[in-house]
């Protein structure tokens, strides 16, 4: 589709994999591995937090959303990277436009998100260290 001088395309195609065809197998394990180890570790942190009574403190609160949102994170991008890994031997991959910018816009959002969980730990220490007697209050 040609308009105004500008050739526009419908997807991306990902020539890297290409080269990684030989082992594509080997990392399709290797990521699966991260990423089961990723889900179980941060599903488990998040039990305890929610599960004890003790830790429903804004300090755990934001851990366990912090936690939540780097587990959105890696369900948002290790299962592209894998199906990938596995089309990868079968020649070229290709990605809708469509497709890449959803996953920049989450990837984007998800890493605001932490920033902001971040500054509110840091502020939240900040309250607790500097106003001890004031911190319940606040």
């Amino acid at each position: 589709m040609t308009s105004a001088g500008f050739n526009v395309t419908s997807s991306l195609t990902l020539v890297g994999f290409s080269s990684l065809s030989g082992h594509s197998s080997l990392l399709f394990f290797v990521f699966l591995l991260l990423y089961l180890f990723v889900l179980f570790s941060d599903s488990l942190v998040i039990y305890i937090i929610c599960s004890q009574r003790a830790l429903h403190r804004p300090m755990f609160t934001f851990v366990a959303s912090f936690l939540l949102n780097s587990l959105t994170a890696s369900t948002l991008i290790y299962p592209k990277i894998m199906s990938d890994l596995l089309l990868s031997g079968a020649g070229l991959v290709q990605v809708s436009r469509t497709l890449c910018l959803c996953q920049g816009f989450f990837v984007s959002s998800l890493g605001g998100a932490s920033f902001m969980l971040l500054s509110a730990m840091a502020f939240d220490r900040y309250l607790s260290i500097c106003y001890p007697m004031h911190y319940a209050v606040l």
